[in-house]
C-alpha cells in the first residue's frame, strides 16, 4: 500500500511540482495509477513498486523543473523503505558531478524532432505575428529574416544591449564589453552575429567599426524588443548555435501555450546560453551547462533537483538553474542489484 498512499499524498495535497506550470495532466496520470482497477496493490512485489514510483519520478523528470521539500521528503522515505539507498546531495555545477555517488549527470541534448519542433515554433511565430514576435514592424522583420536567412548559420548570437549594459558607467566601458565578448569568440574562429539596437552606433563608431570587422551585425529600431531577434536568430541559426545573453527568457518560456514546448525551450537554453559577468576579479564568460539541471535516471540511480522549504536568495545569484545544493540521489542496494 505504500504506493497508493503516497500517491494519493501527492494528488490530495497537489504538492507535485509539475502543478506549478497548470500540468493538470500530469495529477491526472497520477491518479491514473491508484485508480486503476488493473492493480492489485496489496500483491505487489518491490520490484513492481519501484515500477510504478519510477513512472512518478520519470513524470517529474519530464517536468523538467524542481519538486518541493516535502515532495522529495516522501520520495526519500518510500524509496528508503524499499531499501534503497537515498541521501541528500550536491551537484557539482562546473561538471555535474554528485558529490554522494560521484556519477556525472548527463546533458541530455534535445534530439533532431524536439529541435525542429522548436525551430517550426518560431517560425511560425513569426510568421502569424502572435505576441512572442510581435514587437516589431513588417518591414523591419522581413528585412531581418533575409540577413539571417543571407548570412546564416552562426556559430554565436550576441545580445549586444544586454551584454553592454554589464557594465552601469559609460558608454565607452559599454563597448568595451562587448568587444571583449567579441574577441573571446573572435580568437577561437567562430562565426558570430551582433544583434544591437540603432541608438548603440553613436556610443563609438570606431569601436564599432573593430566589431563589425569580427562579426555580422544587425540593428533593430530603438523601440524594438530585441530578444525575440536574437532567440530567433540562434533558433533559426541550427542546432549547433550558442548565444550570449544574461536574460532569464522566462517572460518567451511562459509564453509557450505547450509544456512539452516550454521544457525543450529550457533545456535548449541551457545547453546553448553563455553569459558575461563583471566581477572584482576582472570579465568572466560563463560557458553552457555541462549537464541538464533536471531529475534523470542513469546506470540504474536516480538524481532528482528540490526546492529547499526555507531556502534563503541571499548571496545568490538567479540565473535561472535549478540550486545544485539540493539535490536527491537514489540508488538500489547491491542485493536489489544481484
Amino acid at each position: 500500500m505504500l504506493l497508493k498512499q503516497y500517491v494519493k499524498f501527492i494528488c490530495q495535497s497537489r504538492w507535485i511540482t509539475c502543478l506549478k506550470n497548470n500540468s493538470i495532466g500530469q495529477l491526472d496520470y497520477l491518479k491514473s495509477i491508484v485508480d486503476s482497477d488493473k492493480i492489485d496493490w496489496k500483491y505487489k512485489d518491490k520490484k513492481t513498486i519501484i515500477k510504478y514510483l519510477d513512472e512518478i519520478c520519470t513524470h517529474i523528470a519530464d517536468s523538467c523543473s524542481p519538486v518541493t521539500e516535502v515532495t522529495i521528503n516522501k520520495i526519500k522515505e518510500s524509496y528508503t523503505l524499499l531499501e534503497w539507498n537515498a541521501k541528500y546531495t550536491e551537484i557539482l555545477r562546473k561538471n555535474g558531478e554528485c558529490m554522494n555517488c560521484h556519477q556525472l549527470l548527463s546533458r541530455l541534448k534535445l534530439s533532431n524532432e524536439e529541435f525542429e519542433s522548436l525551430q517550426h515554433n518560431v517560425k511560425e511565430k513569426l510568421i502569424v505575428g502572435s505576441d512572442l514576435f510581435l514587437k516589431s514592424t513588417p518591414d523591419e522583420l522581413e528585412t531581418f529574416l533575409k540577413f539571417v536567412e543571407k548570412t546564416a548559420p552562426y556559430d554565436v548570437v550576441l545580445d549586444a544591449l544586454n551584454i553592454a549594459y554589464v557594465a552601469k558607467t559609460t558608454f565607452k566601458d559599454k563597448l568595451y564589453l562587448l568587444s571583449y565578448a567579441v574577441d573571446y569568440f573572435a580568437e577561437r574562429e567562430l562565426k558570430i552575429l551582433v544583434l544591437g539596437r540603432k541608438h548603440m552606433l553613436k556610443w563609438g563608431q570606431q569601436s564599432w567599426r573593430s566589431i563589425s570587422k569580427k562579426s555580422f551585425t544587425f540593428f533593430t529600431d530603438n523601440l524594438t524588443q530585441d530578444d525575440p531577434y536574437f532567440i530567433t536568430a540562434a533558433i533559426l541559426s541550427g542546432s549547433h548555435t550558442d548565444f550570449v545573453s544574461r536574460d532569464l527568457l522566462r517572460g518567451h518560456r511562459f509564453v509557450l501555450k505547450q509544456d512539452k514546448l516550454r521544457n525543450i525551450f529550457q533545456r535548449w537554453q541551457w545547453q546553448h546560453q553563455w553569459k558575461l559577468f563583471s566581477t572584482r576579479r576582472g570579465l568572466k564568460i560563463q560557458s553552457p551547462l555541462k549537464f541538464t539541471p533536471c531529475a534523470q535516471k542513469n546506470n540504474g540511480v536516480w538524481h532528482i533537483p528540490y526546492e529547499a522549504a526555507n531556502a534563503s536568495a541571499e548571496g545568490k545569484v538567479n540565473d535561472g538553474v535549478p540550486d545544485c545544493a539540493t539535490w536527491l540521489c537514489m540508488q538500489p542496494n547491491s542485493k536489489l542489484k544481484s
